[in-house]
């Protein structure tokens, strides 16, 4: 696949959760809303692996891992998400968000001693300017208030508990866990904050 397909879908998949959460706010508690959301995500995951012949049993070791995927990337980052989106728009969490990639330059490099080369964080640099500019009209007569404050805060929370997620992914895939498996069995771990 070329690369600015892939970047297509990035774009139109997070894009489209933004918008998919601001219809969720305020209906259901932001915990039910997650539930939702990955268990029916789960079972279609679930569903494909069957239909694809792929291996749906693991050890322990990998269920761990699994876990705290699904924790880490499909519940908490989410909670706080939904929570900060109570407090600032959902242009401030996606800046927020967007600051993920520098926390995952950071913790590759704790966690696994991956050195980020110049490109890469010249286009992290790059990307979350972006985002910024976009978003700018929504954010620049913003107030810091200590909602506002609180709000951002949850928000870049839920970033780095995201990041930390991206690591237990890193790790899986190290240990040759299958992504599409693991996702599954996160979704459905996550499911259940």
């Amino acid at each position: 696949m070329s690369n600015w397909f892939l970047y297509v879908v990035t774009v139109l998949v997070w894009g489209s959760t933004w918008i998919a959460i601001g219809f969720q706010l305020g209906t259901v508690a932001p915990e039910v809303s997650i539930f939702y959301r990955y268990l029916l995500a789960s079972v279609l995951l679930f569903s494909w692996c069957r239909y694809r012949g792929l291996k749906l049993q693991f050890g322990i070791r990998a269920h761990t891992n699994f876990l705290m995927l699904g924790v880490l990337l499909f519940s908490l980052n989410y909670i706080t998400a939904y929570y900060a989106l109570q407090y600032i728009s959902s242009a401030m969490t996606a800046i927020a968000f967007s600051m993920m990639v520098w926390m995952n330059i950071v913790n590759a490099r704790i966690f696994f001693g991956t050195r980020a080369g110049w490109r890469v964080i010249a286009g992290s640099m790059l990307g979350v300017a972006g985002i910024a500019v976009l978003f700018l009209p929504q954010v620049e007569h913003l107030s810091l208030t200590d909602v506002t404050l609180y709000g951002a805060g949850l928000a870049v929370l839920g970033a780095f508990l995201a990041s930390l997620g991206n690591m237990v992914s890193q790790a899986s895939q190290k240990d040759g866990l299958p992504i599409i498996q693991s996702n599954a069995w996160g979704m459905l771990y996550g499911a259940v904050p």
